[in-house]
C-alpha cells in the first residue's frame, strides 16, 4: 500500500531550510563523527502518515488519537513506536502476528494520523498514562505485552513500572535506556551538544516536547513496583564506523546490562545483522520474541487459574462441590 505523503516538510528539507553552523578550526575525527551521529540521530525521527488501517480513534483535545487493532486472542500485545514514528515501522511485525495474536499499535499525538494535542505532559510517565487511558477508551482489557522500540521502549518500561497489575510481558526493541542522554552528556558531550542543538533547529511540536522531556520522572520509576512478567531485551548489532568513533556505541553498551535489573530480564538478545530499526530489519526476530513472552504469560496465567481452583478445593467445606 503507498504510503500517504505527511504535509510536514521531511528531515532534508527541514535541513536545508535551517543548514548547522558548526565552530570553523577543528575538523577532528571526534568532532566529524559527532555531528555525523546527530545528524543520524535526527534521521530516525522523521514521522509520517501511516499504512495501517485506521479502526478507532478516541477524540481529545485538538483532534483524534488514532489507532489501529487487529487480531484475537488474550493478552492484547501493545506497540509503542520511536520518536518522530507513527506505526508505520510496525507494519511487518503486525501482518506475522494478526492471524494468531490481538493486536494494537498507535500514532503518538502529533505524529502519522493523530492530530490530537492534549495537555499530558509529553514525559514517559504522562504518555504512558495517556496509552493507558487511551487503551480503557478503546474497551480493551488489560493485562498487556507491551513492545517499545526506542523511546517507546523507555515509554513501555515506564507503564510497566506505573501499572505492573495491567502487565503480562515486556519486549524491548532497543529500547532508549532511561539514562540514555544523562550518559551522553557525560560520555559523549559533542554528540550531546550537536544533539540537542539539531533538536532545537529539526524538531517541532510533540517531537521537540518528548525530546525535551525524556529524562523526567525515569529517577521515580525506581521507586515503583517491578511486575515479574517475561521480558526479552533485543539489542542492535550494527553500528556506523562514524558511531563507534564517537564513543556512541560504547556508551550504548554500557548501558545495555543495566536493564536486566530494571526489567527482570534473565539474559540480553543482540540481534546479529540489525541496526536500530530491529522490527524492520530483522522483524521475525521480534516477532519470535513476542511469540515467546506471550506464551510464557499465557502458561503462568494458566497455571494460576490452576493454583487458585485448588485453593478452593482445600479450603471448601467437606461435601461441597467446588466448580
Amino acid at each position: 500500500m503507498p504510503t500517504r505523503r505527511s504535509s510536514r516538510m521531511s528531515l532534508s528539507e527541514r535541513r536545508h531550510e535551517a543548514p548547522i553552523s558548526l565552530p570553523s578550526p577543528s575538523q577532528s575525527l571526534a568532532r566529524r563523527a559527532a555531528l555525523a551521529m546527530a545528524v543520524a540521530s535526527a534521521a530516525l525521527l522523521a514521522g509520517c502518515g501511516s499504512v495501517m488501517p485506521n479502526t478507532g480513534n478516541q477524540r481529545v483535545l485538538g483532534g483524534p488519537i488514532v489507532y489501529t487493532q487487529v487480531g484475537r486472542g488474550d493478552p492484547t500485545i501493545v506497540l509503542q513506536s520511536g520518536l518522530g514514528d507513527g506505526r508505520d515501522p510496525w507494519a511487518a511485525v503486525l501482518q506475522e502476528l494478526r492471524p494468531h495474536h490481538s493486536v494494537f499499535a498507535y500514532d503518538r499525538p502529533g505524529y502519522g494520523d493523530s492530530t490530537a494535542t492534549p495537555p499530558t505532559p509529553r514525559s514517559p510517565c504522562g504518555i504512558a498514562t495517556e496509552l493507558h487511558e487511551l487503551l480503557k477508551s478503546a474497551g480493551i482489557k488489560p493485562p498487556y505485552v507491551l513492545v517499545g522500540h526506542s523511546i517507546g521502549g523507555l515509554y513501555q518500561y515506564a507503564y510497566s513500572r506505573l501499572y505492573p497489575d495491567e502487565v503480562a510481558g515486556l519486549v524491548l526493541v532497543d529500547a532508549t535506556h532511561p539514562m540514555h542522554l544523562r550518559r551522553m552528556q557525560v560520555e559523549v558531550p559533542l554528540m550531546a551538544n550537536m544533539l540537542d542543538s539539531m533538536s532545537r533547529r529539526v524538531f517541532r511540536g510533540m517531537t521537540q516536547a518528548e525530546f525535551n522531556m525524556q529524562q523526567e520522572c525515569v529517577d521515580a520509576l525506581l521507586q515503583k513496583p517491578r511486575p515479574d512478567v517475561p521480558v526479552r531485551v533485543l539489542t542492535r548489532t550494527v553500528y556506523s564506523p562514524m558511531e563507534a568513533a564517537s564513543g556512541f556505541e560504547a556508551m550504548v553498551h554500557g548501558l545495555e546490562p543495566n536493564w536486566l535489573p530494571l526489567t527482570g530480564a534473565a539474559r540480553l538478545q543482540p540481534v546479529e545483522g540489525s541496526g536500530h530499526y530491529i522490527q524492520r530489519d530483522k522483524p521475525e526476530v521480534v516477532v519470535e520474541a513476542i511469540d515467546e513472552v506471550t506464551r510464557e504469560a499465557r502458561e503462568r496465567a494458566a497455571a494460576k487459574e490452576r493454583a487458585a481452583k485448588a485453593a478452593d478445593v482445600a479450603s471448601a467445606p467437606e461435601g461441597t462441590v467446588t466448580r
